[in-house]
């Protein structure tokens, strides 16, 4: 008997080092559970029973029971890895078996699936393709392909309009230069000469003069201007000084001259090539007239006898053979004009322009003035050579041809002579540019409204120039040119106004600006109208990124612009904007049936009514609906992409958009907007559309819901990981690898979502180690090793006895 108890005793024994043993070995093991072996003693009995002081008859297993205790996580870089925060068991199918395990050591197979490291499948609950998640338990799969791109139907803007912003447009008025001589074709000098009196050669033969009171020379120097009237005039007393040259001698009568109080602005010199003695006006190119008489009373000398071969005999007229008069340069003839021009205060501003200034200097001058703008261009037609017109049209070039004192090619094609000037447009030709008309004619436009000049360097070209009003004009020499002025286009502000327009005295030439009271001459005009390209224009402005039906990523720009009240007119509402849109900077709004073709069937700009309550709130019912129903979507070479078209409302565009869209409409929601006063604010800017995009990564909450992340900045739900707890998990049988099955004894899984009843929460990122705690684990074997002993022990001394008794005699 004493030999089954102690055998008893040392498979028991053996058994608790082995149990022991398996801790020890599954200390590392993710997810593992330590199991404890549990003993029963054992006694022997009769159908009459054994009594009270029945010796026993060993030891036996009553149960290897495990320990699901809570392991401490484990966090790791892989967000595949899960832990259960509490109760619960993940589900696991393995070749049609569903087990369950704790090991939450996951990753992905060829296919996408959530598989541990035997292959088997994570169970959870699917979602569909908006994240609805489902009830219906099934294999976790990621969808490692491209993300289709998905079309832009719906924005979605909460925005604060500062209350406090100004109305920035307003209505002011336009006029454009008027006058006889705008834009005309004027021929003339192409270099202005000066007013020329030549007295004759002194050079050859000179004699020196020495001037003394007994050796006087006593003249007169008149100038007249082209109207017969005296300049200024200057009598001359040469009386002393030597003249030892000729030069000297011009020397003497400047000195005379311009020392005297009455001087003359006339100028002696001697020709350095023809010798020849000369008076000459000093203003370049005035049509002067230059008059010598000598004093009866002057003494003999080389002086006096040859400027009495000139003295004139009728007064104020010059000696014909040896008097020339200047030319001015050719210009545009433009007159000195008188602009009165009165600000919104009352004050009266004069504005004076020069005489002969260009278009673009009289617009600069006018800009510097307080609430006028104004703009120049200058535009003339160069005729292309053509016999067989009536009057026939001549162009012939030399190879000195020459706009703006820029020389051009050897040629009379005018393609080649547009390319020309176009390419010198940002240089020697700055802001000039040309196109050819209808007719082959060379249109020339300066966009700064500069004076265009045409003209040859050599005889013997022909260049045939008109203006947009007047006769053409024809150089054909090296002497005159063709100069074409310009036309200004004058903006004042709202409250100004141009009381007068009149001629500066005195008045030469044609005009610039001409009568202010013809009908129409001022046109009322929009002043810092909406441009999306002028940031004074609008009040605030966001923007937000739409996509096209093939994933293709575009700009989408919204202006706000406060628009005018007065209470007076019913036509206006307080707390009303406008909102403008844009896509890549391209118009989007509707077709205007209204405007002629083919203007009737381009995209305008959309506009949008927006009106907001006195409290701020927006009024949805006065705001309009904001349907985006024109916009093709462009590639970056500004052609069509081939994306979805729009379909606009003239051909039944509806609010709401079809789902899935048939067309590029997306609808703007702005429910939520305010206008408080307060700085603009965007608070909530959304939409529904996103490019084709790659798996960049997952993501579980703690409810195991899978996100996946792509690289298009979307996140999408792929199901949620399931978990099972039983009524008795001590029941589950060991299947290996970390995992159990479920048996009578746990009774049925109750599946789950996790954090719902009493399923524990999902920490993704982490694993949990084994529950095993080595020091009692280590402690259990010395125990089990000493069990084992002393019942060998007692073997050998129920051996030892029984021997003694074999060995009686």
């Amino acid at each position: 008997m004493s030999f089954n108890t102690a055998l008893s005793g040392i498979r028991a024994a053996n058994t608790d080092l082995q149990v022991t043993g398996n801790n020890i070995a599954n200390a590392s093991t993710i997810g593992f559970k330590s199991s404890r072996t549990e003993f029963g003693d054992v006694y022997t009995s009769t159908l009459l029973g054994g009594g009270s002081n029945t010796a026993g008859s060993g030891v036996t297993i009553q149960n290897i029971r495990q320990q699901f205790t809570q392991g401490n996580l484990k966090f790791t870089q892989n967000e595949l890895d899960m832990s259960v925060n509490g109760e619960g068991f993940f589900v696991v199918e393995k070749n049609g078996e569903r087990l369950f395990t704790r090991a939450g050591t996951f990753g992905l197979d060829k296919d996408g699936y959530i598989v541990n490291g035997t292959n088997a499948l994570l169970q959870g609950f699917a979602a569909d393709a908006d994240g609805n998640v489902s009830g219906v338990l099934g294999d976790l799969r990621v969808d490692v392909s491209s993300q289709e791109p998905r079309q832009t139907t719906a924005v979605r803007a909460s925005l604060n309009l500062d209350s406090n912003e100004l109305v920035l447009e307003t209505t002011g008025s336009e006029f454009t230069t008027n006058g006889a001589g705008i834009n005309l074709a004027k021929l003339g000098a192409k270099v202005a000469t000066t007013t020329n009196l030549n007295v004759g050669d002194i050079t050859t033969g000179f004699v020196p003069i020495t001037f003394s009171p007994t050796n006087t020379t006593t003249f007169n120097i008149t100038r007249i201007d082209p109207t017969g009237t005296v300049i200024d005039d200057v009598d001359l007393i040469l009386n002393s000084g030597a003249a030892t040259s000729p030069a000297a001698l011009a020397n003497l009568i400047n000195s005379a001259n311009f020392d005297n109080p009455s001087a003359v602005n006339v100028q002696a010199f001697v020709d350095d090539i023809t010798g020849e003695l000369s008076f000459r006006d000093m203003a370049t190119g005035v049509a002067s007239t230059i008059t010598i008489t000598v004093d009866p009373t002057s003494d003999v000398n080389p002086l006096t006898t040859a400027l009495s071969a000139v003295d004139s005999a009728v007064p104020g007229v010059a000696h014909p053979t040896a008097h020339t008069q200047g030319i001015p340069k050719v210009t545009n003839d433009y007159g000195s004009q008188t602009l009165i021009i009165r600000g919104p205060n009352g004050t009266d501003l004069p504005f004076i322009s020069e005489y002969g200034a260009g278009a673009n200097k009289t617009a600069s001058a006018l800009n510097a003035l307080a609430g006028v703008s104004a703009t120049a261009t200058t535009t003339a037609t160069l005729f292309a050579d053509d016999p067989l017109a009536v009057p026939p049209k001549v162009f012939s070039n030399n190879g000195s041809f020459k706009l703006n004192g820029v020389l051009l090619s050897d040629t009379t094609n005018m393609s080649v002579l547009m390319d020309e000037i176009n390419d010198l447009s940002s240089s020697t030709l700055f802001g000039i540019s040309a196109d050819l008309d209808d007719d082959g004619n060379l249109v020339v436009t300066s966009a700064t409204g500069r004076d265009l000049e045409f003209a040859f360097d050599a005889a013997g070209g022909s260049a045939e120039v008109q203006g947009s009003q007047g006769a053409a004009q024809i150089v054909n020499d090296d002497v005159n040119a063709v100069v074409v002025g310009g036309t200004v286009t004058v903006t004042m502000q709202e409250g100004y106004s141009v009381l007068s327009s009149t001629p500066t005295v005195p008045v030469f030439g044609g005009s610039m600006f001409g009568s202010i009271n013809i009908p129409n001459f001022f046109t009322p005009i929009p002043i810092n109208a909406f441009s999306p390209t002028d940031q004074k224009t609008f009040n605030h402005a966001t923007s937000t990124t739409v996509y096209d039906s093939l994933g293709n990523a575009h700009v989408m720009r919204q202006y706000f612009v406060k628009q005018p009240y007065d209470a007076a007119d019913p036509a206006t509402s307080a707390n009303h904007l406008k909102m403008y849109v844009q896509i890549d900077g391209q118009n989007v709004g509707d077709p205007d049936p209204t405007l002629p073709s083919p203007q009737n069937t381009e995209p305008t700009m959309a506009s949008f009514n927006l009106h907001f309550a006195p409290d701020g709130t927006i009024d949805e019912f006065a705001t309009d609906a904001i349907l985006i129903s024109n916009w093709t979507p462009l590639g970056e070479d500004g052609e069509p992409i081939g994306a979805l078209a729009p379909l606009n409302v003239l051909q039944g565009g509806t609010i709401p958009v079809a789902e899935p869209p048939s067309s590029s409409n997306f609808l703007i929601d702005l429910a939520g907007s305010t206008q408080f006063g307060s700085v603009f604010a965007v608070e909530e800017l959304d939409q529904n559309g996103y490019a084709t995009g790659r798996l960049a990564g997952l993501d579980i909450s703690n409810t195991g819901i899978v996100f996946a992340r792509f690289t298009n900045g979307e996140a999408q739900v792929l199901g949620q990981v399931a978990l099972a707890n039983f009524s008795s998990v001590e029941g589950l049988k060991p299947v290996g690898d970390t995992m159990w099955a479920q048996t009578f004894e746990t009774g049925e899984a109750i599946i789950g979502a996790p954090g719902s009843a009493q399923l524990g929460n999902i920490t993704a990122g982490a694993v949990e180690e084994s529950n095993v705690d080595l020091s009692e684990q280590l402690v259990n074997l010395i125990i089990a090793q000493r069990n084992y002993q002393a019942n060998a022990k007692t073997i050998e001394t129920a051996n030892a006895t029984t021997q003694t008794i074999i060995n009686l005699r």
